[in-house]
């Protein structure tokens, strides 16, 4: 088990960006010799094309593993009974700030959560009120007034600490009661069986130290953007599944994370500084020989990013927090004498996924620079690795909407959207690398604008 702190220190904020910096100018250099060189033109494409037979491979595992739990979870077998025996008391956290729009549906489905034994209901609420200004914990408290389930609201001052999620979950780190913490954010939507299916996903992998839950945009989103984002979390799924099913390194994400709290602890707690938590916790759960769980079968509803400029701020601080934790943390991990050789390898495989957005850019950039010059450049680079990225993301679109019972043209429409929205990553992982690289701030939490309670799952 690693020391907790360890994982304490102030981010090397200097290797990370002289790391960042050898990356891009890798990248760049192998953009040139690859477009200037048929022989590195053709290594690079056979890699790459390798890499898309991987995850060709993780997709058609994770469809299998998302089949067979979304079965049972339908079959007999599955049913819900609300019975808690035996099962974790579950400490459910969720962090709002300035969520006055749908605070109090959130918590009425949290609220209403068929998980209890003889004694009454097996778990707890926290809601955290972050400085809201709206009255976010006055309606929170409204909510959990007459409720037979202990709940309470405490509340974090503003300048209390970083402007991250991180910081809020280690506010709250205290004032859990039970042996598993989970985390739901405010817009999320629940149905009754909810901590039930996550449980019985437990007790299918009860060696796991943490698992994570299915996320879909809320129901009742139009636009093709709310549907491109839906598709992208189902194949999220099937990737992850794959990873798992591959005894592979899989993740945290954020929303629908449920940790063992004496792992939470042995790995150093939450990471108050982090920009994505989620991707910083799952880091160093594996460094410490962990391992994440999944649970298809139990989803929750979110609502969807609907305008451009509110889904740039929100890739680029997902993509640089993902980007710094492999910088800052991955060494770490890969050094790990508790991490089990597939997993290094599969978290290698994933880091080099982040390779592919800077190789394109700048094999994009370099087919341009060359075009004035004698011998033109070599264009199926850059339109090989476009092509490769959205084979991928295709692939897994396939999985993810069919092991949903998704068929003939909706699935197919349904995945080359997915792949083509996943396309934005290719600039967007560039940018966050570039701003690593020039030492610019850490990326800050950009709350989303709410839209009102969505459905109900």
């Amino acid at each position: 088990m690693v020391e907790p702190r360890r994982w304490r220190k102030a981010p090397a904020s200097m290797t990370s960006r002289l790391l960042a910096a050898a990356v891009l100018l890798a990248a760049a250099f192998m953009a040139w010799l690859a477009v200037t060189i048929p022989m590195a033109a053709r290594t690079l494409q056979v890699t790459v094309g390798a890499s898309v037979v991987y995850v060709g491979y993780l997709a058609w595992r994770g469809w299998a593993v998302m089949r067979r739990e979304m079965a049972l979870g339908r079959s007999g077998a599955g049913a819900s009974t609300g019975v808690a025996v035996g099962a974790p008391w579950i400490s459910v956290l969720v962090p709002a700030r300035n969520e006055a729009a749908v605070i109090a549906a959130s918590v009425g489905d949290l609220l209403a959560q068929r998980y209890a034994d003889a004694s009454g209901p097996h778990f707890d609420l926290l809601v955290v009120d972050d400085g809201s200004s709206d009255g976010t914990g006055e309606l929170a408290r409204q909510a959990i007034e007459g409720s037979s389930v202990s709940a309470r609201v405490i509340r974090r001052e503003p300048g209390s600490g970083p402007l991250t999620k991180a910081a809020v979950l280690a506010f709250a780190q205290p004032f859990f009661r039970g042996e598993v913490v989970g985390v739901i954010d405010a817009d999320t939507r629940i149905g009754p069986d909810f901590l039930e299916r996550v449980a019985r996903a437990w007790g299918r992998d009860p060696t796991a130290a943490a698992v994570q839950v299915q996320r879909r945009v809320a129901a009742g989103q139009p636009g093709w953007l709310p549907a491109a984002q839906d598709a992208e979390q189902l194949m999220d799924m099937a990737s992850q599944c794959g990873r798992r099913a591959t005894d592979g390194t899989a993740e945290l994400r954020g929303n629908g994370m449920f940790v063992r709290v004496a792992a939470l602890a042995g790995v150093g707690g939450w990471n108050a500084r982090a920009l994505t938590e989620d991707l910083d916790l799952s880091t160093r759960l594996a460094a410490a020989g962990e391992h994440v769980a999944l649970a298809p079968d139990a989803e929750l509803r979110e609502e969807a990013v609907v305008t451009l400029g509110d889904l740039w701020r929100q890739r680029l601080r997902w993509a640089e927090g993902g980007l710094r934790r492999i910088l800052e943390i991955g060494p770490g991990l890969l050094r790990s004498p508790d991490l089990a050789l597939t997993r290094k390898l599969d978290f290698l495989a994933f880091a080099g996924e982040y390779l592919i957005p800077p190789l394109f850019v700048a094999a994009l950039v370099a087919s341009i620079i060359t075009i004035p010059v004698p011998g033109p450049a070599d264009w199926t680079v850059p339109l090989s690795l476009f092509v490769a990225y959205g084979g991928g993301s295709l692939m897994l679109a396939l999985a993810g909407l069919s092991a949903h019972g998704v068929r003939g043209r909706a699935l197919l429409w349904g995945s080359l959207r997915g792949a083509l929205f996943l396309s934005h990553w290719l600039l967007v992982v560039t940018t966050a690398l570039i701003r690593i690289a020039l030492g610019r701030g850490a990326e800050q939490f950009v709350q989303t604008p709410r839209r009102g309670a969505p459905s109900q799952v």
